[in-house]
């Protein structure tokens, strides 16, 4: 009788884990990636997993794609345009309600005292970008970013372009998959400069995991560097010879209340603690 439940109690536990856009490297310390999206965090945040909030919580160390509350990366940035730059005080803001989920576990990274980088230098992006735009045009554009970090919040409306209601549910369902891709990515330029970032950030990862001193690492990056079958950023890091393992999560509280959809059971689920007390 014993044995039936503990199966039945496995079976209701397994059956019911479903994939967050969380990865652990396991290294010792280990370290995180987790997927974001460039929506307001109060949409999203509220329903993370507790598995992620732990390893945000953890980690020493925050690195996003780019410290988009720095403003020396965007100085450096237009440095690159014009060979000067005009320094001015760093925000240290709390977040509002309307920052992007990027920047707001930036800002709460300082405020906890983590330490706090970025995986892509302000060079590259000039380098990638620079061309797109004249020089007056970017000097515009630059000084409203750093307006909106500093002293504004932004909204929906700012994004509604790309982000709906069903990307938003998809996201909080860990449904985010390689369809996803195809709205971010359309054309073949696009998958190549993807790919090439993929691996650059792959290599800036491994020389932090590698100098390491018992550093927990939390990056935070665009979900869509991990999805797709192509050479994504965690293909690019185990071929460095990581570990990475996907985390799984049991929140059916929140597939009931958005109606996420039924996940097959996981293996990478058998992670988590499974069994009854005795």
């Amino acid at each position: 009788m014993l044995n039936n439940i503990l199966h039945l109690v496995l079976f209701i536990i397994f059956s019911t884990c479903s994939s967050t856009l969380l990865w652990r490297i396991e290294t010792s310390p280990p370290s995180y990636i987790f997927g974001t999206i460039h929506i307001p965090y109060n949409l999203v945040w509220p329903y993370i997993s507790q598995e992620i909030r732990q390893a945000f919580m953890s980690s020493t160390h925050f690195y996003a794609e780019i410290d988009v509350k720095n403003d020396a990366f965007w100085d450096d940035f237009l440095l690159c345009l014009v060979n000067r730059s005009k320094r001015i005080e760093r925000s240290t803001n709390s977040a509002t309600r309307g920052e992007l989920l990027d920047v707001y576990l930036l800002v709460e990274a300082r405020r906890l005292n983590k330490t706090v980088g970025s995986l892509e230098s302000a060079e590259y992006h000039c380098e990638q970008d620079g061309w797109r735009y004249n020089l007056t045009t970017w000097i515009i554009m630059l000084d409203y970013i750093k307006n909106r970090m500093k002293n504004a919040r932004f909204s929906i409306d700012d994004i509604k372009h790309y982000v709906n209601e069903s990307i938003i549910k998809d996201y909080i369902c860990n449904e985010i998959d390689s369809k996803y891709m195809k709205i971010l990515f359309i054309t073949s330029d696009e998958i190549r400069r993807i790919d090439q970032r993929d691996e650059q950030i792959s290599r800036n990862i491994h020389r932090l995991l590698y100098y390491s001193n018992n550093n927990r690492y939390f990056f935070a990056i665009g979900a869509g560097h991990m999805l797709g079958k192509r050479q994504n950023l965690i293909v690019q890091l185990k071929k460095f010879g990581y570990k990475i393992t996907r985390i799984c999560t049991y929140q059916n509280h929140i597939k009931k209340k958005f109606g996420c959809k039924k996940k097959r059971n996981m293996k990478n689920c058998l992670k988590r603690k499974a069994f009854v007390k005795q």
